[in-house]
């Protein structure tokens, strides 16, 4: 069977982090990653999803965006559902909104 390949984008910082403690324990960051999955799915592992991080918020639109560059107008949401790369952005707008208030009061509180 061939290899998928699957792309993750993650902050620079964070998957130097995950590498070097990859590293610190005989592992590669793929290897690593790759047994975190496993270990997901064979304990069922749950992952909140009622509030979203303001970095949360962040990803989706930056990778539709992308997609929007590469003049990929549609995209798969799930299995079942395309939905309209544009159309998404537009929904997501009211969250990056916030999110922007979010991160100029906390610079603003930090001086």
């Amino acid at each position: 069977m061939p290899k998928m390949l699957k792309a993750f984008r993650f902050k620079p910082e964070l998957y130097e982090s995950f590498k070097a403690l990859a590293s610190e324990n005989g592992s590669t960051a793929t290897g690593a990653f790759k047994k975190f999955m496993s270990s997901a799915l064979e304990y069922r592992l749950a992952f909140p999803s009622a509030s979203k991080s303001n970095e949360d918020a962040e990803t989706e639109p930056r990778v539709l965006l992308t997609l929007l560059k590469r003049n990929k107008c549609w995209v798969h949401k799930d299995e079942k559902k395309e939905v309209s790369v544009t159309g998404r952005l537009l929904q997501l707008l009211p969250n990056i909104k916030e999110t922007t208030k979010y991160k100029r009061n906390q610079l603003t509180s930090r001086h």
